[in-house]
C-alpha cells in the first residue's frame, strides 16, 4: 500500500462539499475514481466484487499530485502562557504515575520559545531535567505504575529537588543557575520540538508552579475542572486555558482514590488526572488534498472514492450519500458507522495470540495487516491496547481507517469470506441489488444527530450484520420507531450490546468503556465507569437496564469463529400465519446449511431469546440453531459459574434464534440472531432459501398494514 486517504465525517447531502485527505506514501501522482459499493466480497464463492462507476466531470481524466502527509499520534497539552511568567525564583510540584518504562525520553513537562527550552523527562527508571544542553540527573529511581510526588524549588543559584512515592522521600541539592525557567509555551506530556515529541506515557496531576519570593500561585491546573472538554483550567494568577490534542484519557482517579468515590459526575475533584499515550489519535490533521460537490441528482446509497497509483495500489474511503427530504423510498439500511469505528484499524490477527485459538484455524496475514502493523500511528480499535497495556476508549473518523474498505479480508468472519462489518455488510447491499429493492441510506451519525425525524417515514429499516455499538439517543430512537408502528429487520448478531457516547463537541469521535463484564479486550479501572465525554455510565446495555432483547427480541449468548450450523424450523413456523415467511421455500425442518461466513447461517457470533431480559411478550420463535462446535462458548455475563459444558456440543443455550414479533401499533421485529446470515444471503448469487425468507420478510412489512394476523 502506497495511498491512503480520509474524510472528517460518513455521510453527506447531495450539493455538499466533500474534503478529502490523502497521503501518497512514495509521493506519487494519483487517479480517483468515485463509486458506488454494491458487493465488496471477492471470494470465489462470493457474488462477485461489483461496483457502479459515477461519472463526476471533475474526476474525468484528472491526475492529482501526490505528496506525503505524516501521521503524529501522541496525546498532550498545550498552553500558551504569553510570556507573563518571568521570575527564576519557582517552584514546580506535581504528580506522575508511569505506565511504560522506555529507554528513549518520555517528557513529562516542557516550556519553550524561540531561543530557550527547558524539560523533564524519564529514561529508563531515572528522572532528568534538561536545561538547553545541560542535563541534570534528579533522581535514579521512581515509582513505575505508582504516584510519584516531585516538587523542584529553584532558589537562586540552586536546585532543590523532593521526590516522595511509596512512602519514600528523596532529596537533593544541586548548583543549577537560570535566569527565566518558563516560556512562551508549556506542554505537558510531550516536548517542545515537533520533530521529536517524545511522549510522557502515564498520568498527569496537580501541576501547581508557585514564585516563592512572593508567595503567589501563579499556576494551578486543576483537571478536575471540566471533565467532558479538551480544556485544562488553570486556578492561579493568570487564569490561562490549555488545550488538549488527541484526546488523552480524562474521568480517571487521581493520587487520591477514595473507594467509596465511583462517579466523576458527582465528586469531580478525585478524579484530578489525565493519561496520556504517545499511540492516541482523534485528528490526524492533514491538509485537504482535493474538494468536489455531491451532484444534486444522485440517489442515497453507498459510495467510496477509489484512490490508485496503478493497478496494485489502491485505497478506497466509503461515504454514504444521505437521501433527499421527498425521498419516496420505503426501506432503509441503517449504516452501522459506529460499529465501524470501533473496529477501526483492529490488529487482531497479529496482537492478539488467541484469535487463532477462537478461529481453529491459522490465520492469513495480508498486506493490509501488514500495513497496520508498520503503522501504529494509524490509531487503534476498542479490541487493542495502548503500548502500555492500557484500554482505548476513544475512536475517530479523522484518520485513515485500513479495515473500512471493499475488498478487505478480516480475520473472524469464519471459513470462506473471511469478511467483517463494512465487507460483510456489503453482503446486504448486493442483496438489495439482486432483488431491485429501492432503499435509502442512514447512518448511526445521522440517528444521533436527527434522531426519529430521519427514519420516521420508513416502512423498514434495516440493520448490518453487526450494530453492536449503541448509544442512548440511538437505541431511543430505534426504539420509539418500532413503537410508532416502524418495522425493524435485524439482520445480524451481537447487536445493541455496548453502551457508547458521542464527543458533545464533535461526533466524529466515539468513546466506549467496557465496564463490568461482557465480552472485551480491557476493562477500565474500578471507579472509571462513566464516560469522560458525558458522564453517562459505561458497559453493556443489559448491565444499563437496556438489554438488546427490548428492541430486537434476542441478546447475545455466544460467539464462535469457525464453522456456522444451520436452523431448525419450530413447529409454529409451520403454522398459517407464518406462511409469507417461508414463501417458495421447500416444506423441511432443516435449512441454512450453507454460506459464505463458516458454511452455515447461523454462526460467528448468536443472539437467543430471554424473557428474563426482556424479549416481548407474542414474540413468535421461528427457528433455532444447533450443533455448534465447542469453539462456541457462552458469553461471559451468562457464565455465573465457569463449571464444564460451556461448549457449543454440550450446552443447549448456544444457539441463534430466529424470531418475529408484531406490536400493538402494528410495527415489530425480525431477527435472525446471527452474524453469518448475511453470508448466506449472497450464497449461490442470492438464489437460496435463506435470501429468499428475507426478502419474503421485507416485502410484507413495507406492503401490509398488519404482518400477523393478531395485535
Amino acid at each position: 500500500m502506497n495511498i491512503i486517504g480520509y474524510l472528517d465525517k460518513f455521510s453527506y447531502n447531495s450539493g455538499e462539499i466533500v474534503n478529502c485527505k490523502v497521503s501518497s506514501i512514495l509521493n506519487k501522482d494519483y487517479k480517483v475514481e468515485f463509486l458506488q459499493i454494491i458487493q465488496g466480497d471477492v471470494h470465489p464463492k462470493a457474488p462477485g466484487y461489483k461496483v457502479k462507476k459515477i461519472k463526476l466531470n471533475y474526476f474525468n481524466k484528472k491526475v492529482f499530485k501526490g505528496r506525503k502527509q505524516n501521521l503524529h499520534s501522541g496525546s498532550y497539552a498545550k498552553i500558551n502562557i504569553k510570556n507573563k511568567i518571568t521570575s527564576n525564583c519557582l517552584t514546580l510540584s506535581f504528580n506522575f504515575f508511569p505506565t511504560l518504562i522506555k529507554d528513549e525520553e518520555q517528557v513529562i513537562f516542557s516550556s519553550n520559545d524561540k531561543k530557550n527550552n527547558i524539560k523533564i523527562y524519564t529514561k529508563k527508571n531515572s528522572l532528568y531535567l534538561k536545561y538547553e544542553n545541560y542535563i541534570l540527573l534528579l533522581s535514579d529511581s521512581f515509582g513505575f505504575f505508582k504516584w510519584n510526588y516531585l516538587k523542584l524549588k529553584f532558589d537562586k543559584n540552586y536546585l532543590y529537588t523532593y521526590l516522595k512515592f511509596s512512602g519514600k522521600e528523596f532529596k537533593t541539592k544541586n548548583k543549577f543557575s537560570i535566569l527565566q525557567i518558563l516560556y512562551n509555551y508549556i506542554y505537558f506530556g510531550c516536548s517542545f520540538s515537533q520533530e521529536t515529541q517524545q511522549f510522557f506515557n502515564g498520568k498527569l496531576s496537580g501541576f501547581k508552579i508557585i514564585d516563592h519570593s512572593k508567595n503567589t500561585i501563579l499556576l494551578d491546573f486543576d483537571f478536575s475542572i471540566k471533565i467532558d472538554s479538551q480544556s485544562i483550567f488553570d486556578l492561579g494568577k493568570n487564569k490561562f486555558i490549555g488545550k488538549l490534542f488527541n484526546h488523552p484519557t480524562r474521568g480517571i482517579k487521581g493520587p487520591k482514590d477514595s473507594p467509596d468515590i465511583r462517579d466523576w459526575t458527582k465528586n469531580p475533584e478525585e478524579y484530578d488526572a489525565i493519561h496520556f499515550h504517545e499511540d492516541d489519535i482523534t485528528d490526524a490533521k492533514w491538509k485537504t488534498d482535493f474538494s468536489f460537490k455531491i451532484p444534486s441528482n444522485i440517489k442515497s446509497a453507498v459510495y467510496c472514492l477509489r484512490l490508485y497509483t496503478d493497478i496494485h495500489n489502491e485505497f478506497f474511503i466509503p461515504l454514504v450519500i444521505l437521501p433527499k427530504s421527498n425521498s419516496k423510498n420505503k426501506v432503509a439500511f441503517l449504516f452501522p458507522s459506529v460499529s465501524y469505528l470501533a473496529y477501526a484499524n483492529n490488529r487482531i490477527g497479529i496482537d492478539v495470540p488467541e484469535t487463532e485459538l477462537v478461529t481453529n484455524r491459522l490465520l492469513e496475514i495480508n498486506d493490509h495487516d501488514l500495513f497496520m502493523q508498520e503503522n501504529p500511528s494509524l490509531g487503534y480499535s476498542f479490541y487493542d491496547v495502548h503500548n502500555d497495556d492500557s484500554g482505548v476508549y476513544y475512536s475517530s473518523r479523522k484518520r485513515p481507517i485500513i479495515d473500512f474498505q471493499p475488498k478487505f479480508i478480516a480475520k473472524l468472519g469464519g471459513k470462506d469470506s473471511n469478511v467483517w462489518q463494512f465487507n460483510a455488510d456489503t453482503h446486504i447491499l448486493g442483496w438489495f441489488n439482486h432483488f431491485k429493492q429501492d432503499y435509502d441510506v442512514i447512518t448511526d451519525h445521522d440517528l444521533q444527530k436527527y434522531g426519529l425525524s430521519i427514519i420516521k417515514k420508513y416502512k423498514a429499516i434495516v440493520t448490518g450484520t453487526h450494530p453492536e455499538y449503541y448509544s442512548l439517543k440511538m437505541l431511543d430512537t430505534l426504539q420509539s420507531y418500532v413503537n410508532k408502528g416502524g418495522r425493524l429487520m435485524y439482520l445480524g448478531g451481537n447487536g445493541f450490546y455496548w453502551r457508547i457516547s458521542f464527543d458533545k463537541n464533535d461526533n466524529s469521535i466515539i468513546e466506549c468503556r467496557k465496564s463490568e463484564g461482557g465480552i472485551r479486550a480491557h476493562p477500565p479501572k474500578s471507579g472509571e465507569y462513566h464516560a469522560s465525554t458525558t458522564g453517562e455510565y459505561t458497559g453493556l446495555w443489559r448491565n444499563n437496564n437496556r438489554p438488546p432483547n427490548l428492541l430486537v427480541g434476542v441478546g447475545m449468548i455466544s460467539q464462535g469463529f469457525d464453522y456456522s450450523a444451520s436452523y431448525h424450523r419450530t413447529k409454529l413456523s409451520f403454522d398459517k400465519k407464518f406462511e409469507f415467511i417461508f414463501k417458495h421455500i421447500p416444506k423441511k425442518k432443516k435449512f441454512g446449511n450453507f454460506g459464505l461466513s463458516g458454511h452455515g447461517a447461523a454462526g460467528l457470533e448468536l443472539d437467543s431469546i430471554n424473557y428474563l431480559l426482556g424479549t416481548p411478550e407474542n414474540t413468535h420463535l421461528l427457528a433455532y440453531s444447533k450443533d455448534h462446535s465447542d469453539i462456541y462458548l457462552l458469553a461471559p455475563e451468562e457464565m455465573l459459574d465457569p463449571a464444564p459444558g460451556l461448549g457449543g456440543t454440550e450446552n443447549e443455550k448456544i444457539q441463534s434464534n430466529i424470531v418475529i414479533h408484531q406490536n400493538k401499533n402494528f410495527g415489530g421485529f425480525f431477527s435472525v440472531g446471527s452474524i453469518a446470515w448475511a453470508g448466506s444471503m449472497a450464497w449461490n448469487k442470492y438464489d437460496n432459501e435463506i435470501s429468499k425468507i428475507t426478502f419474503n420478510v421485507l416485502k410484507s412489512f413495507i406492503s401490509k398494514k398488519k404482518f400477523l394476523p393478531e395485535n
